[in-house]
């Protein structure tokens, strides 16, 4: 346990959704006073089970500027992760509605966080603020931070969390009591992610899928499955986050860094793997009729070892998955999906 965190006060927006829930369970864990924010329109209140009884959980809307005034009250910290997100189908299908909802949301943080001189703040950024002419074959360079700029991402999505990054190094530049951390999280996964085929990532799909089979068959991927990806698992994820924190009162503006795992995956590999691990027989069916994007994401790591004492993932992709495919299952055959 870090005596950093013992009782110190934070807010975890979007508190109740997979990366909210986890670390509110880790901070809750270290002795930190812990009020986590979500409108359960993605995110679920039993995501925070194993907390809830240790922390405080206000069921509000942060577009709202009054409900995002009170939820900074007294803070020292804020993580904020509440966003509109989903799969890469939601983002392509309703551009408009991700975008216009996560600038107001960021909005109203931002000011409720400057207003209640919130010493500390982790922005949870992503990978999709990177140019989409860099991730155009599966065998594309790692990308480098200094690549979002000038921008140009493929989805609306990476266009907000690219103006937030820029708003926020504005405000720290302004306020000099301000102190921000950007981390770009590229393919982050783990416990109490969305499940939803419409709505979710690869990686707690496919464990649905091969959970539940042969109920729900086929077992179809959009694309040819030769797309690659980086993978990080969620405790590594965690892991990077509190160190930035931790490391705030040193410097005013920590980031913007990748947050990922080095290496890369073909999404074929991914839905192979967890076939093998479900012990199932489950024929695959792709559909290559279905546009794709980004071809290939990989990330540099090497500026986040620098920034966070030499942080680096523990966890490899081929132990995650057997993590995530057995709390997937856990889930399925509990009936709590």
């Amino acid at each position: 346990m870090s005596g950093f965190w013992s009782k110190r006060r934070v807010l975890i927006t979007g508190g109740a959704g997979f990366l909210g829930a986890n670390l509110a369970r880790r901070l809750a864990d270290e002795g930190a006073r812990v009020r986590a924010v979500d409108n359960l329109e993605r995110g679920q209140r039993r995501n925070l089970a194993a907390c809830l009884d240790r922390i405080e959980f206000i069921e509000a809307d942060l577009r709202d500027d009054s409900a995002a005034r009170a939820a900074m009250r007294d803070i020292e910290v804020v993580f904020h992760f509440a966003a509109r997100v989903g799969g890469i189908g939601v983002y392509l299908a309703h551009p408009g509605t991700v975008l216009v909802n996560n600038l107001r949301i960021d909005q109203a943080v931002f000011h409720a966080a400057i207003e209640a001189r919130v010493p500390s703040f982790f922005y949870a950024g992503s990978a999709h603020v990177y140019p989409e002419s860099r991730q155009q074959t599966p065998d594309a360079a790692p990308l480098r931070e200094e690549e979002a700029l000038p921008g140009a991402p493929a989805l609306t999505y990476g266009w907000g969390k690219l103006v937030g990054e820029i708003a926020l190094q504005a405000l720290a530049q302004e306020h000099n009591w301000f102190h921000v951390a950007l981390a770009r999280i590229m393919g982050a996964y783990g416990y109490h992610q969305d499940l939803d085929p419409e709505t979710g990532s690869v990686i707690p799909v496919f464990c649905y899928r091969a959970a539940r089979w042969p109920e729900g068959a086929p077992f179809r991927i959009r694309g040819n499955g030769e797309e690659t990806r980086s993978y990080v698992f969620v405790e590594d994820v965690l892991d990077a986050t509190l160190r930035s924190v931790e490391r705030l009162p040193q410097q005013r503006i920590l980031g913007p860094y990748n947050l990922a795992a080095e290496g890369r995956v073909r999404i074929r590999e991914i839905a192979e793997t967890v076939v093998r691990l479900s012990g199932k027989k489950i024929p695959l069916q792709y559909d290559p009729s279905v546009p794709t994007a980004l071809w290939g994401q990989a990330a540099d790591i090497q500026l986040a070892g620098e920034l966070l004492g030499g942080w680096r993932p523990k966890v490899s992709l081929e132990e995650g998955l057997r993590r995530m495919y057995a709390h997937v299952e856990a889930r399925v055959r509990e009936g709590t999906v």
